[in-house]
């Protein structure tokens, strides 16, 4: 007999816009980071950190000023999530704070950086991996960026239907 893996219901709401897909990645966000404790541990294990590295999200920046309110709710919402996590944002270009004057406001100890951005392209592959290391008084790690995600997938089908 051949089992077959169950089917996921998907959400019968169509993704019109970005903000509508940072939305539900922002949900999908908040239960990954419900199995995180206050320190920065999966809440299963026991190990103790002695402090939460800087979240330093990433964008990429736009003239759209829609787009730096999408990336504060974001950030207000993993906030709200995350009490004492100390979150920053940082921006590549067009908007303030730009990536290497947000890492220079971190006082020292762990960041990891949190691209916004929808692929590993240029950016993501050079331009983040060389700003954090030019932040000699931070030890940094670049967390993978948003896409591609199986949403992405989904809005752009959504949008090439119509």
């Amino acid at each position: 007999m051949t089992e077959t893996a169950p089917e996921h219901p998907r959400e019968s709401l169509p993704l019109d816009s970005t903000a509508q897909l940072l939305t539900r990645i922002t949900s999908q966000l908040g239960n990954q980071l419900s199995l995180v404790s206050p320190n920065g541990t999966r809440r299963p294990m026991h190990r103790i950190r002695t402090s939460a590295p800087t979240l330093v999200a990433v964008a990429h920046g736009s003239r759209d000023p829609q787009a730096l309110r999408t990336v504060l709710e974001l950030l207000d919402r993993v906030r709200e999530l995350r009490p004492g996590l100390d979150v920053r944002l940082g921006h590549i270009e067009l908007n303030e704070p730009l990536l290497p004057d947000t890492l220079d406001g971190i006082p020292g100890g762990d960041a990891v950086l949190v691209p916004l951005l929808l692929g590993r392209g240029h950016h993501v592959r050079h331009d983040l991996p060389r700003t954090a290391s030019a932040a000699r008084h931070l030890r940094t790690r670049v967390a993978a960026p948003l896409g591609p995600h199986p949403l992405l997938v989904e809005a752009l089908y959504e949008r090439l239907v119509e």
